[in-house]
């Protein structure tokens, strides 16, 4: 390896290094998709309402939205604005406690939720 390579390579892990601390307390983002057992979609739509309504009062800060697809009425979205990752690893709690006091009714959904994590990227 040349010099010129080392320190480009050199500049890129220390952007990459202070980008990732820079992003410590950006925006993170988990969308959640829901698959209801036929004929179960409107006890699984009050359960995910009543969930919403109750992380809306413990998490603030947080923005917490509910859809129900215009294409497959039996598929529901639920994302999550975190202002940080710390309050998203609070929240993650607050969600372990709320599922072992109550847990999913067996058979609610067709196949498991699909569930992911976006960081922020650019406004």
């Amino acid at each position: 390896m040349t010099r010129r390579t080392i320190h480009c390579l050199a500049l890129v892990t220390l952007f990459a290094i202070s980008g990732q601390m820079a992003r410590a307390d950006e925006q993170v983002v988990i969308v959640g998709r829901y698959y209801p057992a036929p004929g179960r979609e409107a006890e699984l739509e009050a359960r995910l309402l009543r969930v919403l309504k109750y992380l809306k009062q413990v998490e603030p800060n947080v923005t917490f939205r509910l859809h129900r697809s215009a294409k497959e009425p039996t598929v529901f979205l639920f994302y999550d604005v975190f202002p940080s990752q710390a309050a998203l690893d609070h929240e993650r709690e607050t969600v372990a406690a709320l599922r072992k006091r109550d847990p999913p009714p067996e058979g609610i959904f067709s196949r498991p939720p699909e569930v992911e994590t976006y960081g922020f990227l650019a406004e």
